[in-house]
Formats: structure tokens, sequence, C-alpha cells
């Protein structure tokens, strides 16, 4: 009596396992030689008149499709990063700004009230005379007295009252500690990609029909998976799968 429902035998070791869809080998290769061949260097000049450049790396859809774990640091990381420096230098512009504006003497202005002689006069100003033709009065020596230095400049000088400064600098430390703690969180959960990476290293890619496929030893079944369909199962694998859907190739 036949039996319908027996399992394939495994490919021999050191043979490809065919595409689950097409049956074929020749367009076959192992998930890990793509994700690395999809991967490339790439030299471009800086921007400016030096004649500088710069070496940078770049990975296709396809290999992105084909990680096995999220980048390390995400976008979300990085704007908290950068928004917290420049937030944290404007904090200490205004500290330092602000205390030379409150520490710093008013510049000195010429004192250009009538001397002494002429202010202690009895019917000062309403007898001073200002029709005579042409003669005035020799005046007398102004007071020898010296101005004494000027005040200090008060705290209106600043750009921004004290409190301002400090309310900057408390969301420059709120920003980079969420920064902070992003990314430790983020890193607790890719603490599984060992497992991830030992499951990815079991897979294979077909370039004919673009999908991946595990052998039967894998213990993931051996259909034809989309990338979207693949990615989900090894990053499973690794305790994070949720963030198969955010980080879409």
């Amino acid at each position: 009596m036949p039996i319908n429902d027996a399992v394939p035998a495994p490919p021999p070791h050191g043979s490809l396992p065919p595409c689950p869809r097409c049956a074929l080998t020749d367009q076959v290769r192992s998930v890990p030689a793509v994700h690395l061949s999809e991967r490339r260097n790439v030299t471009v000049r800086a921007s400016g008149h030096d004649g500088r450049t710069e070496t940078r790396e770049e990975v296709s859809a396809l290999g992105r499709a084909l990680a096995p774990a999220p980048p390390t640091t995400s976008t979300a990381v990085q704007a908290l990063v950068v928004l917290g420096l420049v937030t944290l230098v404007g904090a200490v512009f205004t500290f330092i700004q602000g205390a030379m504006a409150r520490d710093a003497p008013v510049h000195q202005k010429p004192d250009l009230s009538p001397p002494d002689w002429v202010t202690k006069h009895p019917g000062f100003p309403n007898d001073f005379p200002t029709d005579l033709p042409g003669v005035f009065p020799k005046a007398a020596p102004a007071s020898p007295a010296t101005h004494a230095a000027g005040p200090l400049a008060s705290a209106n000088d600043a750009l921004l009252p004290l409190w301002g400064s400090y309310l900057i600098l408390a969301v420059a430390i709120a920003l980079l500690a969420g920064a902070t703690a992003l990314f430790l969180s983020r890193r607790r959960r890719l603490e599984g990609r060992p497992q991830a990476e030992r499951l990815w290293n079991q897979a294979w890619y077909c370039a004919r029909c673009g999908t991946a496929h595990f052998p039967p030893t894998a213990g993931q079944g051996t259909e034809a998976l989309g990338l979207a369909e693949f990615r989900k199962a090894v990053w499973t694998a690794g305790g994070y799968g949720d963030l198969a859907e955010r980080y879409r190739p």
C-alpha cells in the first residue's frame, strides 16, 4: 500500500537544497553569502574643494531584507543625541553669556551735566543770563571729584534669565537621558541575536524566485518564504520579531 504522507529525505550533505518553488538549485545561494555580497564600500568626494574623499558602506534593499537583526542604533536614538548635544551647547552658551553680562561693568558715559558752581547757585536755572551779546561769564573749574566706577550690569543684559538657562540644561539632560535609555533598551532586546543568527546561517535564497527557505533540519518548514516572512521568522527566533514590521527594507 503506497504511503502518501512520507516526508522527503534531506539532501545529501554538501549538496544545495532545491528551491521549494522552482525545484532547482542553479540560483540557490546561502543567505549569509547573499547578504555579504549586497554590502559594498563606496568612495565619494567630500563636500568642499580640498579634494578629500570618504569611504562609506552601502547595503542594497536585498541585503537589508536578509539582515539577521535591525541596526544597532536607531534613527530615534541618533535624533535624540543630536538634539541633546545642540541644546546642551545652547545651555552652556547662555550660562557663559549671562555670567559675563552680570559681572561686566557698564561703560562710563561722559557727564554732560552743568558744573557744580552753576547748579549750586541759588537762582539756578531761572536767573542764568541767556541774553548777553556774546559775552558769558567765565566758567569756574568743574569739581575735581572723579566719577565713581560704573555700576554692574543688570541681569536684563543677558540673553536669557538664569532660570531660562537652567531650563535649557534640563531639556538637554532629558534628551540625552532618553537617548541612553532607548539605546540600552534596544541593546537588551538584541541579546537574542546569536539564536537568530544560528537559524539565519542555515537559510538559503533563490535568486530566480526571490524567496528564502530553510532546510528540513532547521525545524521551520521547507516552504518558500517571502523576504518579509523570512525576516519575521529569523527575528522572532532572536526575540525581536515585533521589530520586523518597523524596519521594512
